[in-house]
């Protein structure tokens, strides 16, 4: 995220475990967040609230340096859980979601409810990899959906559920900090005596919401249960839905997380779906990023997915393997082709501009400005294109045309032979650094 002048909006989460000289304020809705922006330090930014960006629903606003140094902190109280509500748990109850009125917040808790085919879809998925429970963070008809058929755990926002869920199933919980509002001990025993392989967290996050607290929660709920059930450090299966386009967010944060091309469908939504006339041309962009391998889910041939033997995987028929890229390449529905230049497979509807060294879309191209938001194939840095990088002597640069590092025509810089003689790459935590030699 960026401000209006370019620069970075960060963010830091207070640590599961920080001592009480680094916890964060507390506003409402739990721990707050620390923004700061990337020229800053963190100590010129200021908290506010996680799960609301809109002063309007929480104006919790406090400048880190009135809040450095502070040695009293004041917890928030555990609510009590609705007495009135604390039924048992009855699989055979109605689901709610198909009468209650959807939230429409989209910064924080926006409904927007599974279709039929993705609810079967998901379930379907869950007999696949084994898991006997599951944990639905922000997924409530998925909960109703699955809760006759397997355990099942719902973490949401929203308290109107409390009406039809006992505290063995249901918390109120904010999942951008990690925040149980009730008390969360029937949950830590809905977490005890489950393997890992036996246990999936299924999250679908509004899409506004930053992907550092998502990603943070998710290793928060894998510290948990592998301190409940006495485990070292073990992964969790994740199903994270969110749009195709913040694939890049997801792995800077997660980078074991690999995209799905199954597509999800919303019955709430005009534009997520394949249904209506306001629908995108190519389906919805709601995809499944998974932690789980490609090839343990099945994705159904009825609704338009096939098998790649060469990739090992289901992919969506449209999605044609290219022997170059050793990859299915679309992420968007529609069926991509190679680019000999740029050599990677691009939309159908680009074209390659030999200024930029890209393909790029024929309509309002601004060579300068498109410049600016691509990222250099020999630095690794976002600003500039190879020709222009300011972080590699241009008398390194002896060919013209093709590949800048060897010149030849069959490939670009990112996969030539000859890069370990211009630089060394460090790959940790879905970082790179490069060094130059």
């Amino acid at each position: 995220m960026f401000d209006n002048k370019g620069d970075k909006l960060l963010l830091e989460v207070e640590d599961d475990d920080a001592d009480p000289e680094e916890q964060h304020p507390r506003c409402e809705h739990g721990p707050t967040v620390l923004f700061y922006r990337q020229s800053q330090l963190p100590e010129q930014g200021f908290y506010a609230c996680s799960a609301h960006r809109d002063s309007k629903l929480c104006n919790f606003h406090l400048p880190a340096e009135q809040w450095r140094g502070q040695t009293s902190r004041t917890p928030l109280p555990v609510r009590n859980y609705p007495s009135s509500y604390s039924k048992p748990r009855n699989p055979s109850i109605p689901d709610p979601t198909l009468s209650l009125k959807a939230l429409s917040e989209d910064k924080v808790n926006a409904q927007y409810f599974f279709d039929e085919a993705a609810l079967n879809f998901l379930a379907n998925q869950c007999k696949s990899i084994g898991a006997r429970k599951v944990i639905c963070m922000g997924a409530p008809r998925l909960h109703f959906h699955l809760r006759h058929k397997l355990q099942s755990f719902l973490l949401d926002l929203d308290e109107r559920f409390a009406e039809f869920l006992g505290p063995e199933e249901f918390c109120l919980y904010n999942m951008c900090n990690n925040h149980f509002f009730y008390n969360r001990k029937p949950f830590e025993q809905f977490l005890g005596g489950t393997s890992p392989e036996q246990l999936l967290i299924v999250t679908d996050p509004p899409f506004g919401c930053r992907t550092e607290l998502i990603s943070h929660t998710l290793r928060s709920l894998r510290k948990l249960h592998n301190r409940i059930n006495q485990l070292p450090s073990t992964p969790l299966s994740i199903f994270w839905i969110y749009p195709y386009y913040s694939a890049n967010d997801i792995r800077q944060e997660m980078p074991e997380m690999e995209m799905s091309d199954y597509s999800i469908n919303y019955t709430n939504h005009l534009r997520y779906t394949n249904v209506g006339k306001q629908s995108r041309f190519c389906g919805s962009p709601v995809r499944l990023f998974t932690n789980v391998p490609l090839s343990l889910l099945q994705l159904p041939v009825e609704e338009g997915y096939k098998y790649c033997q060469k990739c090992d995987c289901c992919t969506a028929n449209g999605n044609l393997h290219c022997n170059s890229c050793g990859k299915c390449p679309s992420v968007n529905g529609q069926t991509y082709r190679h680019c000999e230049s740029c050599d990677i497979c691009v939309k159908p509807n680009y074209v390659h501009c030999t200024n930029c060294r890209r393909c790029t879309q024929k309509e309002g191209h601004n060579c300068s400005f498109y410049q600016t938001k691509q990222r250099c194939r020999l630095c690794d840095q976002k600003g500039h294109i190879e020709t222009k990088c300011p972080n590699f002597r241009k008398a390194k640069l002896k060919h013209t045309k093709g590949c800048l590092l060897c010149g030849k025509r069959n490939h670009r810089e990112q996969r030539c032979a000859h890069r370990s003689k211009y630089f060394k790459e460090l790959h940790f935590m879905g970082e790179t650094t490069i060094q130059y030699l």
